[in-house]
């Protein structure tokens, strides 16, 4: 027997100018963010099941495939593709199993789309689940439940396509302690965190090693939550990067900004290698703050944290949301306005949506400002675009204020400017006194970066190469922290072309003071946002 295990292709990339996630970054047929979930699916196939993995972002779902059962994994950007695929094999006769975040939260939505279901986390009921599979006696709904994450194996990364990713990816813990009423990773994992052993993450660690990563993201939802936790791994990361002639591995992960309270924790951090925060910043508005119960951002000067984190050598990527109720037309150069005050090179920005199975898609369906898609069904707006009626604003001008602000943060004079910031505070990494190592053969990232990213932005621009000079001799006078500005570099040059070509990076807006509001702008997302309609079931969608 034969099982193929499908990542299907974001649907929030499918239909834009561009195939790609702007803030994903995916450029040149390398994937920045990988599938954990198929490749930990793959280590719990026991033997006498053939597995074959399949991710869309970097490879092409062949016409017919010689596997009997077809396993996919869904998110909410994946829902409708996953559907397409699940479909497209049923009509050719395969038996389809669906599964993931969004299939857990939605299972409704797949019910007619496939002949088995794994409502939940599998590594509970997997023995159950691959006998009846091999007998062919597969149920329709497994029902899995919140796994010990000291039994969750690690990932085939043996089986994935792992030369054409840019980072590895490990995942140490489940779940998130906090309420934001926004999240839907809670609904899905629950409030609390469960943990992997210290020494089954440095095994998996040491296995991304072996297969050649230099950069590891450890893909936990909250990596500094459970703090006496998060002390103990650190110190397993500590003992190993770098030692018994190992080369040194930077990472990169989740965590609070709030973490930056604890000298200590940001101590280890940095001492570990973890060099990069993806944090969910939001925005600095504390009623904002307050009405999606940002409990860990609440309470102290966001600005002044995000510095502190830098000078400890560790970069941040903040997250930014507008289309809160507290928000108004201002709130965009507002947002503007502190974005710029923070040492950062790139930051997501996005409107609020409310997902599925959240507080916020139930208080929004209660006051009649949920929206919904008839072609779709999904809960997935239309790219930078959300899912219910702002409270000040209307959807036409949440969009062309997003659009006017991720224009002015990604303009090059600006990220100049916060890139400065960056080259005056940033810590080197804690290899950078050691003198050179052995070295290894650098992964496909290097020609990636010297190539695909800076020959695309001096394509779609070739006053960028001016740019790309500045910021890199920005630097020269701290040569210690040369590759992580040169990190920075490239990673704002990346999410600028794909913006670009996601037409949501305008230069001609990128110089107005202001969002225009007034000039009657429109595009294929508009008129597709415009096509929404309220939803007018009362009932509440079940989780």
């Amino acid at each position: 027997m034969k099982l193929l295990l499908v990542a299907p292709r974001h649907e929030l990339r499918k239909g834009e100018d561009s195939p790609l996630n702007a803030f994903d970054a995916s450029i040149g047929g390398y994937e920045m963010s990988p599938s954990t979930s198929i490749a930990t699916v793959a280590a719990m196939v026991p033997d006498g099941i053939d597995v074959e993995l399949l991710n869309e972002a970097t490879q092409t779902l062949p016409p017919d495939s010689d596997a009997d059962v077809i396993g996919i994994t869904a998110n909410v950007s994946q829902a409708q593709r996953a559907i397409e695929i699940a479909d497209a094999f049923r009509a050719r006769g395969k038996t389809v199993v669906v599964g993931g975040p969004h299939v857990s939260l939605l299972p409704e939505m797949f019910a007619d789309h496939c002949d088995s279901m794994v409502v939940g986390e599998l590594e509970p009921i997997a023995e159950t689940f691959f006998a009846d599979m091999a007998a062919g006696t597969l149920q329709r709904h497994y029902a899995g439940r919140a796994a010990d994450m000291r039994t969750s194996p690690a990932p085939r990364w043996d089986l994935y396509p792992h030369e054409r990713l840019v980072s590895g990816v490990v995942q140490s813990s489940r779940g998130c302690p906090f309420t934001c009423n926004f999240c839907d990773v809670i609904q899905y994992l629950g409030n609390r965190q469960r943990h992997k052993d210290p020494g089954q993450v440095i095994d998996e660690i040491q296995r991304l090693y072996d297969l050649g990563f230099s950069s590891i993201l450890i893909a936990d939802d909250n990596f500094t939550a459970n703090r006496k936790v998060a002390r103990t791994l650190l110190q397993a990361i500590i003992d190993w990067n770098g030692a018994d002639g190992r080369d040194p591995v930077s990472f990169q992960t989740q965590m609070s900004i709030n973490m930056t309270r604890h000298d200590d924790m940001l101590a280890d951090c940095h001492r570990a290698g973890i060099l990069t925060n993806f944090v969910g910043i939001e925005t600095s508005d504390p009623l904002a703050l307050e009405e999606c119960d940002k409990r860990p951002n609440k309470g102290f000067d966001l600005i002044s944290q995000c510095e502190k984190s830098v000078r400890a050598g560790i970069k941040i990527e903040p997250a930014f949301i507008v289309g809160f109720d507290s928000d108004t037309l201002e709130s965009f150069e507002q947002q503007f306005r502190f974005a710029m005050a923070l040492p950062a090179g790139s930051a997501r920005v996005g409107p609020l949506v409310a997902p599925v199975a959240t507080p916020l898609f139930d208080e929004m369906r209660e006051q009649g400002r949920l929206l919904e898609d008839p072609s779709l069904k999904s809960g997935a707006p239309p790219y930078f675009t959300s899912n219910f009626e702002p409270a000040q604003m209307t959807r036409e001008e949440l969009y062309v204020g997003l659009r006017w602000l991720i224009s002015r943060l990604y303009h090059p004079d600006s990220f100049l400017i916060r890139l400065e910031k960056i080259v005056r505070l940033l810590a080197p990494p804690p290899w950078a006194d050691q003198g050179p190592r052995r070295g290894r053969k650098p992964r496909p990232l290097a020609t990636w970066l010297a190539s695909t990213v800076i020959r695309e932005a001096v394509k779609l621009d070739p006053s960028f190469r001016g740019v790309i000079d500045e910021a890199l001799a920005s630097a020269r006078h701290r040569p210690e922290i040369g590759s992580s500005v040169s990190e920075v570099v490239i990673r704002y040059l990346a999410i600028l072309v794909n913006l670009s070509k996601n037409g949501m990076y305008d230069p001609a807006w990128a110089k107005m003071d202001a969002p225009p509001f007034d000039i009657g702008f429109s595009d294929d997302r508009m008129a597709r946002l415009q096509a929404w309609q309220p939803i007018r079931i009362p009932e509440r969608i079940a989780p």
